[in-house]
């Protein structure tokens, strides 16, 4: 083997090795099957089985990898629905009755989702009457009551009764200087004293529990 030959080798050898530092694995030192056995010839194919174990741990390790991001992003979804259903816990009070106890800020996201949920469940339970209560909304400005407003003509529009609940002097006087209008809901109070109504609507009689503390 002439000096040249050997160096050209040598340099095959040193560029699959630099070709792997940069984590490409799929380059081979060249090796014919009727090269005469030297030193060179052991160090090439053992540079090849190294750089068969490094792409085979290489792959392994971008499967596990992707399984991993693969089962974040299905706790990612499920938290995310979690969220989204602790943010809008429509109740069934009763079989067609249905009440949306509304608590913190709503933003235009939240209030999208809120109408989404309700109404699906509007239609899947074929409810009669809808209890929105906005005791524990945080603020009430336009938007917000704007939500409120079109989702009970919404509910309205699959032909349930809505009533909107927890309207205290400082809300009802916020709803008049917004100029909402008002006339698509039915407006009272106190959660129980819609309930009581809807029960009266529906010809069921309430059981008597302890009186609402609002």
């Amino acid at each position: 083997m002439t000096a040249a030959n050997q160096r050209e080798r040598l340099e095959r050898v040193i560029e699959a090795l630099a070709r792997a530092a940069c984590q490409d694995y799929g380059h081979r030192v060249p090796v014919s099957q009727d090269q005469e056995e030297d030193d060179l010839l052991e160090l090439e194919v053992g540079v090849n089985f190294l750089l068969e174990d490094l792409q085979r741990v290489s792959r392994q390790n971008q499967e596990s990898l992707a399984e991993i991001e693969r089962k974040n992003r299905e706790i990612a979804d499920r938290a995310s629905l979690a969220l989204r259903e602790l943010a809008t816990p429509i109740i069934g009070v009763w079989q067609g009755v249905l009440a949306l106890p509304v608590i913190g800020a709503v933003d235009t996201e939240r209030g999208a989702d809120m109408m989404e949920a309700l109404l699906s469940r509007v239609v899947s339970e074929q409810a009669t009457h809808v209890v929105i209560d906005i005791t524990g909304v945080s603020v009430l400005d336009t938007r917000t009551a704007d939500h409120f407003i079109r989702m009970a003509k919404a509910v309205r529009l699959l032909g349930a009764t809505c009533f909107l609940t927890g309207i205290s002097p400082a809300i009802a006087q916020t709803l008049a200087q917004l100029n909402v209008d008002t006339s698509s809901v039915r407006t009272v109070k106190r959660l129980s004293e819609a309930l009581r109504e809807v029960f009266r609507e529906l010809n069921v009689a309430p059981v008597h529990s302890a009186p609402d503390p609002r």
